[in-house]
């Protein structure tokens, strides 16, 4: 299947491996420093976190094959597109309008919000999805 813009997906896959790899790790395996640097400090990372951890370390991983073979794992990049449009619209958006100030809330709101607009438009979904 052609993917269209490569250089685009490859760019998205390298920056999921290290944004949701990274992250991931630090949840997982050392959640103290998860909690004050990826948290900003107001989160304590318990096992219930740790499986969102989990998941975030887990799409870092699958985007490691996506460099070599974009057209078989580009599905781990719309994923990322609809979890991320959804906690946006469902839960960042709302509390920032009810006044919400939270730096966390704000920072993530601000990296997602960037991570889905590249995802829109370096990624050909129309020319992927059948």
């Amino acid at each position: 299947m052609p993917i269209g813009n490569l250089l685009g997906v490859q760019v998205m896959f390298g920056a999921a491996i290290i944004g949701a790899g990274i992250v991931g790790m630090l949840t997982v395996f050392a959640p103290t420093l998860a909690g004050r640097f990826v948290f900003l400090g107001d989160t304590d990372v318990d096992h219930h976190l740790q499986i969102l951890g989990a998941i975030w370390l887990t799409i870092g991983l699958v985007a490691i094959l996506g460099l070599s073979n974009p057209a078989v794992y580009w599905p781990i990049l719309l994923l990322q597109l609809i979890y991320k449009s959804v906690w946006l619209l469902l839960i960042a958006i709302p509390m920032i309008l009810r006044g919400s100030h939270d730096p966390g809330l704000i920072l993530l709101t601000a990296l997602f919000s960037l991570w889905v607009i590249l995802l829109a438009w370096l990624v050909p979904f129309a020319k992927l999805l059948p």
